[in-house]
């Protein structure tokens, strides 16, 4: 227990760091070679003098000749005048004839000395090229041991929004920590709406508590009070917010006028209650409207005021056939939602959501999947409608909203166009690609996430989001193999004679043959156009893998990163993120 502890606060001392980031990318760093690492010195072996035809047989004349005039002055001495005529003659004309050879002999000395020197500044030459690729290379590998392998992922735009699709529960737990740690150390507030049902902000309250980091909790349905349900606001705010939210639990198309019936009738509700403002209270004045009230029961949510003030506004509220399925359809939700077990729990004001440096996580929970979804709502319109109000303050933090994408595209499009109004930074987490929600992608002034999907084609439409790239790959390979063979046979015969008695006879024969061996191999190469992210690739991401696509006037960039908040204990992790190559 005591090492699990230790590692959370080495993990809180990390992640609030105040460096912005939704994760990390990792770049792998790449040895860069010596430029001159494929040229080495090359030895050219220099030319030596060539040997001139008969010089073999010079040499041969030049030891005879030596032979001969030696034996000459032997015989000048010892023999006869005559003798001596004879050799000194033969050896003088011999040594001349030597002569060349001893010049090729001088100019082969004198070539090889050459060499080895040549041969020396080579190999000279060599070993310093090598030297200085092996330091090279050491120094690179010392390069790329302590390189940075993690850099932070950043919102460059900066954008108002940012829309994350996919994920898993513990993803969206790892996204938050990462970036909801950063956020709360350069003293910003963060409203965590958890709709999910998985209480993905456990552990970023976790980290937030060891760090002494303001922490305010709330679970839904709580006690509805009317600081809880109303927040101040007057019957005519409060029914058109309830309204709002009742319209939309209907599908796409419906009669518009309903949403008004709807106010009217919680108006004509609101406006009568005396007393606190609950959802029981709300659901007995509609009883009266319909007329099933019974007001024997113990205890009695109305007054007595309260109930004659009602029974005199059902004339006036009307008895028509639209009305009373009205007055049926948002009786049942009202009722609905007071049967909730409610918590002893009350929801700060307005102006504490964001408050600086705090961590607010307002996450609802039921057993009964659709009051769950009816209480989703109702916050959901209730913290929209403040911000209309301007009750937030402005760049006060951001508001996460998690589990989104069952309130529908107009709904979500209604708070990112309000939350920019006022100022606050909106994120969105949303586990599909729904076709209704689609539209959403890449709206103004915003970034988009994509984590992991399984289903394909919500993958297929978030890489027509990413969009299409060309490469060149090959799609034609050629070999061709070829031999020839040729063989000819020639025969002559030829003689002759001459005018001194001498005759010739020649015979030839020869035979020619040859053999052809020829390989010819090609390839071609054409240019493409695929997507720049497979769907595959988005289906197969890890649980914190993210790919970051956010638009800037200078251009598009899409990021492969993690948002795992445990990086930041590995070695070469960066402070800042990588500059754009």
């Amino acid at each position: 227990m005591e090492r699990k502890s230790d590692a959370r606060v080495q993990l809180s001392t990390r992640v609030f760091d105040g460096v912005e980031r939704l994760g990390w990318e990792y770049v792998h760093p790449v040895p860069r070679p010596h430029l001159d690492r494929d040229n080495p010195p090359v030895w050219h072996e220099p030319p030596m003098p060539t040997y001139r035809s008969g010089a073999l047989s010079q040499g041969v004349g030049c030891i005879f000749g030596t032979l001969l005039f030696v034996g000459g002055l032997f015989a000048v001495q010892g023999i006869s005048l005559i003798a001596a005529m004879a050799w000194v003659p033969a050896g003088i004309i011999l040594f001349i004839r030597v002569a060349p050879y001893l010049e090729y002999k001088g100019k082969v000395s004198v070539a090889k000395q050459e060499r080895e020197e040549l041969r020396a500044t080579h190999e000279a030459a060599f070993e310093r090229w090598k030297t200085e690729v092996l330091a090279h290379d050491a120094a690179e590998r010392r390069r790329v041991d302590t390189a940075l392998r993690w850099f932070p992922v950043h919102l460059a735009s900066r954008p108002r929004r940012v829309d994350v699709y996919g994920g898993t529960a513990d993803g969206w737990a790892a996204l938050l920590v990462t970036l909801g740690a950063s956020l709360l150390a350069n003293g910003k507030g963060l409203w965590l709406l958890d709709f999910s049902h998985q209480t993905v902000g456990r552990e970023l309250a976790a980290l937030a508590d060891t760090r002494g980091v303001p922490v305010v909790r709330v679970e839904l349905p709580s006690a509805s009070a009317p600081p809880d349900l109303s927040w101040g606001l007057s019957p005519e705010e409060l029914a058109e917010v309830l309204a709002e939210a009742l319209s939309t639990l209907r599908p796409d198309g419906a009669d518009v006028d309903l949403r008004a019936t709807d106010a009217s009738l919680l108006h004509s509700v609101l406006e009568r209650l005396d007393g606190a403002v609950t959802f029981g209270r709300i659901a007995s004045g509609l009883e009266v409207l319909l007329r099933v009230h019974e007001p024997d029961r113990a205890p009695e949510p109305l007054s007595a005021r309260e109930l004659d003030s009602l029974t005199t506004a059902i004339d006036v509220v009307g008895q028509s056939e639209r009305i009373q399925n009205e007055l049926r359809f948002v009786y049942d939700v009202m009722r609905l939602l007071a049967r909730a077990q409610h918590n002893p729990l009350t929801l700060p004001a307005p102006d504490q959501w964001l408050a600086p440096g705090q961590l607010t996580i307002l996450s609802t929970h039921d057993v009964t999947e659709r009051r769950k979804d009816v209480i989703d709502r109702v916050v959901f319109f209730l913290i929209l409608h403040q911000l209309r109000r301007g009750r937030v303050p402005a760049d006060a933090g951001t508001l996460v909203i998690a589990g989104a994408e069952h309130l529908g595209r107009s709904a979500l499009e209604a708070m990112a166009r309000q939350a920019r109004v006022a100022g606050v930074r909106l994120m969105l987490l949303m586990t599909h690609v729904r076709e209704d929600i689609r539209p959403l992608l890449g709206g103004q002034d915003s970034a988009t996430v994509l984590m992991r999907l399984g289903n394909a084609e919500e993958a297929k439409a978030a890489a027509e989001f990413i969009g299409h790239g060309h490469k060149f790959v090959i799609n034609q390979l050629t070999r061709q193999v070829g031999e020839s063979h040729s063989r000819g046979r020639s025969h002559s015969y030829g003689g002759g004679d001459s005018e001194t008695g001498g005759w010739s006879t020649s015979w030839q024969n020869s035979v020619d043959s040859s053999t052809t061996d020829s390989e010819t191999r090609g390839e071609t190469v054409s240019r493409v156009y695929e997507f720049t992210v497979e769907p595959t690739q988005i289906q197969s991401l890890p649980p914190t893998g993210l790919i970051l696509i956010e638009t800037s006037p200078q251009s598009r960039r899409v990021v492969f990163g993690d948002c795992n908040p445990a990086i930041t204990l590995l070695p070469h992790v960066a402070d800042a993120p990588r500059l754009p190559e």
